[in-house]
């Protein structure tokens, strides 16, 4: 059995929670996971295979009708922000990052939050900012060119890159992510942006392939007949592959891309991060740079661990729960991170009514990953 089975289990276990906690919801979260690995599997298996893991699951159909009708789903718990202390890096600061984590331009509430958070960010005077990918919902020439319009409001040198949501979209029936993220930005995905003290390797992990399946609505427990984003998990071009072997950069470095590396042990544990082959790539660059750590993003949760020894964090969604972006100090002794509140309570209220209780267990995560200090 592969190591990350049970780590996976534990995880499922954890946000599902119990009837005190999450009631009904917690079982239709299990239940609709289940849905989705069955989903995928479908094509793999034979008539009989299928028409078995069919009767399985009826008994477990039928109990959770049941517990729905009795109990219901919990309301939205308030608007609330999870308690952590700030933490500062000993030593000299070379430089202070911004974090927007999944801007999602052209979903719901991006267009309030986003620059709520851009204003706040602006007011800190970072010396540089990184959208770390989705910066769309359905990667359609009109949301790049409204997310292109939202990030020029960033002071601060700017580095984006792109995501899944970002490949697939709109009314073509082709992945035009990276023509229409071109034709608004004209900086391309990937590179490294040398500041005077700290370098940040920014690494387009965007697989503009078509998946054999449609988007899967967690809610509904079955594929949805709309465009493809394309592939949920990342995987390096060869370009980004030829180039990531010979980059070098000068002073303490950090690691930037938007899907964590292989295996994720969320949902789904295998076809949502990065690629095996782009993660051991992703591996041997950040030892031979000296990578004090990576930053991920797609997961929309905060929680840290390490690839070969290098620490390795994911980071919220800027526009949910519990809608805040990230502040990194980095210098010749380490570095530090803080996830921030965007500081309009109308917005984050307002917001808030649309995050469940399911929702929040999921996008918590740890509470060590939201304010930590490491010493290189």
């Amino acid at each position: 059995m592969p190591s990350w089975v049970a780590p996976h289990a534990a995880w499922a276990a954890e946000v599902a929670g119990d009837e005190q906690t999450t009631g009904a919801f917690g079982r239709l979260f299990l239940h609709r996971l289940g849905q989705f690995v069955d989903g995928h599997m479908r094509p793999l298996l034979t008539d009989e295979e299928n028409a078995r893991m069919a009767e399985l699951m009826e008994p477990d159909l039928a109990e959770l009708a049941d517990a729905i009708a009795s109990g219901g789903f919990p309301p939205a718990p308030p608007a609330d922000w999870p308690q952590t202390s700030p933490s500062r890096m000993k030593g000299p600061v070379a430089g202070r990052i911004g974090i927007l984590g999944d801007i999602h331009i052209g979903s719901k509430h991006a267009a309030e939050l986003v620059p709520a958070a851009i204003s706040q960010i602006n007011r800190l005077e970072p010396d540089a900012v990184v959208a770390i990918g989705d910066l769309t919902q359905n990667g359609s020439r009109e949301f790049f060119q409204r997310a292109h319009e939202t990030l020029r409001s960033v002071d601060a040198p700017l580095a984006v890159t792109l995501g899944n949501h970002d490949m697939w979209g709109g009314a073509e029936s082709r992945p035009l992510g990276r023509t229409w993220f071109k034709e608004s930005f004209a900086v391309p995905s990937y590179g490294v942006h040398q500041h005077d003290g700290f370098a940040l390797v920014v690494i387009d992990s965007s697989d503009p392939r078509p998946s054999p399946f449609p988007p899967f609505d967690l809610l509904t427990g079955g594929f949805l007949d709309q465009p493809n984003e394309s592939v949920p998990g990342g995987s390096f071009s060869p370009e980004v592959l030829s180039w990531l072997e010979e980059v070098e950069t000068q002073g303490p470095t950090l690691m930037f891309l938007h899907h964590p590396p292989h295996p994720y042990l969320a949902f789904p544990p295998l076809v949502f991060g990065l690629d095996e082959n782009s993660t051991r790539a992703l591996s041997d660059a950040a030892r031979r740079l000296g990578a004090m750590g990576i930053v991920c993003g797609h997961t929309h949760r905060s929680v840290r661990y390490e690839l070969d020894g290098v620490p390795v964090l994911e980071v919220p969604s800027t526009k949910e729960w519990p809608f805040g972006f990230g502040m990194i100090e980095i210098g010749a002794s380490g570095w530090s991170f803080n996830l921030v509140q965007i500081d309009s309570a109308d917005l984050v209220e307002t917001a808030s009514t649309e995050a469940g209780v399911l929702f929040r267990r999921y996008a918590r995560g740890e509470d060590e990953a939201r304010s930590f200090v490491i010493e290189s």
